[in-house]
């Protein structure tokens, strides 16, 4: 029992760790900027307190203040004892501490612990671009090998092409049918645990209420059978009108994130440059907020700017933002800037290193959207061009064997079979496209609500494989006579 507890008390710590880890990067920006306005150890940790964007480092930080409080130890006593984790939270302050207490340069430390850790930061966020591309090239690849399995086992069955299972075989073509959904839907699952969301993601409940009537609809038609004829293109239509509610609002959202990550750093670069003209902060503030080319940030900035001159307080401006915007680390530049703003620290060389870190942190994003774009889509078109594959490679397979048949009776067997399959394995390719739709935004913007944009274009891709290949436009026994 004592060696579980042990075990389980270790495990909680590794985790803990991995989740200050994550924080650090922002911790120690913070420390550094407001040792820069001249705050010691203990107001810092004062200020950390109430930092509900950092809740881990918040956490670790209270412990801290309650030993210094309750306890009556020296702050730099206790910034040395939290060492004793072996975590990076406690090798940083541990240094802290030996900087402070050798009389050395605290700012130029805490200036060079912050670069290092954004690089770090930086690194981490490339390897996080790696393993989403390794995921891309393994999503392909799984859907390229079952299409591959499906011709191998169906030439090598015993009945040979185009040949109608008999009642005890397994129809191969229904690892087609089945395999490439349910693959999706697994990397659907990986790319959640990989890519986390900077967007909240729309409103579930809205978007069944807007799309799932339309599918029901479509189904209960395929049913019914009614439009036999149509049946594809009524399902995929119905797909088509599923997306475009979420696909226009998430486009919205999405850019309103890109044009407040940008005008965040530039906001920030402002600032700095304007105080350096000798304007007092908040002037400084006024006047970069006041410009219109922020896009669709225009209205929070300008905001900003308005309440600023209206006389209302930091604190309930930077609620305002938090109502408005969900990215962390937009929301982390403007507490920073408003909380050395407050305390009156607000000197040029913090201003001009929070710029820096500002532009730093959209840099790294902007690089990692960058490097993921080729990816995406080459992605896009490899399941475009397999659904295209796939449609013509199992209208071939069918239809060849239908139109070498000499008996009437079995040649018409074999074309109903062959048009029951082709608009079966329809309905799956349309199915499949949509589901790659949402893998693809989840990857792109960490929100699934970002791949019904894509789900459009690949339906509408699919759709246009089907009518290319029903109407016999490209067949491959029409090129065997």
């Amino acid at each position: 029992m004592s060696f579980l507890k042990k075990h389980e008390k270790k495990d909680e710590t590794k985790k803990l760790n991995k989740k200050i880890n994550t924080e650090l990067p922002f911790f120690i920006t913070i420390v550094t900027l407001l040792a820069i306005s001249g705050f010691g150890p203990y107001i810092i940790f004062l200020k950390i307190k109430d930092l509900e964007l950092l809740p881990n480092v918040r956490l670790e930080s209270i412990k801290i203040l309650k030993r210094i409080d309750i306890l009556g130890k020296d702050p730099l006593v206790v910034m040395s004892e939290t060492n004793e984790k072996g975590s990076s939270f406690g090798e940083f302050l541990n240094g802290w501490v030996s900087s402070i207490q050798s009389g050395g340069d605290v700012v130029n430390y805490l200036t060079s612990k912050m670069n290092s850790a954004f690089e770090i930061y930086e690194s981490q966020q490339e390897e996080l671009a790696k393993k989403v591309e390794t995921i891309i090239e393994t999503y392909m690849t799984m859907q390229i090998v079952v299409l591959a399995v499906y011709i191998i086992v169906t030439a090598t069955s015993t009945g040979g092409v185009g040949t109608i299972p008999g009642p005890n075989d397994i129809d191969p073509l229904y690892m087609v049918i089945v395999m490439p959904p349910v693959v999706s839907l697994l990397f659907l699952v990986i790319a959640h645990k990989l890519n986390k969301s900077k967007i909240k993601e729309l409103d579930w409940k809205k978007i069944f209420m807007f799309g799932i009537p339309g599918i029901l609809a479509a189904i209960a038609l395929n049913v019914l059978n009614i439009l036999p004829d149509f049946n594809l293109y009524i399902l995929g239509i119905a797909l088509i009108v599923s997306t475009i509610w979420p696909a226009l609002n998430f486009r919205n959202k999405y850019k309103f994130s890109l044009d407040a990550q940008s005008g965040t750093s530039q906001i920030m670069r402002d600032v700095a440059e304007a105080r350096k003209a000798g304007l007092n902060p908040e002037k400084c503030v006024v006047g970069a907020t006041k410009r219109k080319d922020y896009g669709l940030f225009n209205r929070i900035a300008n905001g900003i700017a308005n309440k600023l001159e209206w006389g209302m307080t930091l604190d309930d401006i930077f609620e305002f933002i938090k109502k408005e915007v969900n990215d962390f680390q937009i929301l982390i530049n403007y507490k920073v800037l408003f909380e050395i703003i407050s305390s009156g620290g607000g000197n040029v060389n913090t201003l001009s290193t929070l710029a820096r870190v500002s532009e730093k942190m959209h840099t790294i994003e902007k690089t990692k959207r960058e490097k993921l774009k080729p990816y995406v889509m080459v992605g896009f078109m490899l399941i475009a061009i397999t659904g295209f594959t796939t449609l013509l490679v199992i209208e071939s397979l069918t239809s060849l064997s239908a139109q070498l048949e000499e008996d009437d009776t079995k040649r018409a067997t074999l074309e109903a079979d062959a048009k029951y399959r082709f608009e079966l394995l329809g309905i799956a390719i349309l199915v499949q496209s949509w589901i790659a739709g949402l893998f693809l935004g989840k990857i792109t913007t960490g929100t699934y609500s970002g791949g019904f944009m894509y789900s459009m274009f690949l339906v509408v891709v699919a759709i246009g494989a089907v009518v290319i290949i029903q109407m016999k436009i490209f067949s491959v026994a029409s090129i065997f006579g």
